[in-house]
């Protein structure tokens, strides 16, 4: 059971760190600040960025994940209900088909543009309103996250990969489209990147295709690490 506790941790640590980080952000967006029109912006667009929709959907898995060890441990002695069981595969299928590799998406071509050349990604107005715990928690401490799910997560390889596949593929096709709309509608692109790239013409596809090619290394990353840690164990409860 020591598996269980410990992912338990990781949830726990997961919820409380974007909760309590989300309730601080917008404690922030009140006063003088709000008077700057970018942060205006900013903010009334802040579901359309791809960083707020991985930080949601890690608290949708978390969730899903501490409420299905919870009740795992009640029934330890007593028969699952059904939905139990489901609840804990749709909760492994949506962290290995689109948690995992958007999370190092999210944190690899944040922190590799930042560097490179900040207003690519990050506008510097929005320091105002971002601090740098906020901005690491939002990009950086995800990583071992995902990371603790997987050594504490007992799993198999699966045999076929083509329904993960499909489904990541299908969230970036989504966000994609909510980017491309908002361009249309707004006339803005969510990051200034994007913008570079459609007025270069050929580079957009580029970039699309770069990022899918990511998204499909990552997603196999995470089975090397499963391999690594699982695999030698003789029983594992899936």
């Amino acid at each position: 059971m020591a598996a269980i506790h410990m992912r338990m941790l990781g949830y726990t640590v997961t919820l409380t760190m974007h909760i309590v980080n989300t309730y601080v952000l917008f404690s922030l967006l009140h006063g003088p600040v709000m008077e700057d029109p970018n942060i205006r912006t900013f903010t009334a667009m802040y579901k359309r960025f791809f960083t707020v929709w991985t930080t949601f959907l890690q608290i949708v898995v978390a969730s899903m994940g501490l409420t299905s060890d919870y009740l795992t441990l009640k029934y330890s002695n007593k028969t699952e209900p059904d939905w139990l069981g489901v609840l804990r595969r749709a909760k492994n299928r949506l962290f290995a088909a689109v948690l995992w590799p958007t999370v190092f998406l999210t944190s690899t071509l944040f922190w590799s543009l930042y560097h490179y050349d900040r207003s690519l990604i990050y506008p510097t107005f929005a320091d105002k309103i971002l601090s740098s715990t906020t901005n690491h928690i939002l990009h950086t401490a995800v990583i071992p996250l995902v990371v603790w799910e997987v050594v504490f997560q007992p799993r198999k390889v699966p045999k076929s990969h083509t329904i993960n596949v499909y489904m990541l593929f299908a969230y970036i096709l989504t966000y994609l489209f909510v980017m491309c709309y908002t361009y249309l509608e707004k006339g803005i692109w969510m990051y200034h990147v994007f913008g570079i790239a459609y007025d270069n013409n050929i580079c957009f596809p580029l970039i699309m295709a770069f990022i899918g090619v990511m998204l499909y290394i990552y997603y196999h990353m995470q089975w090397h690490l499963t391999r690594l840690v699982w695999e030698p164990q003789v029983k594992i409860k899936v």
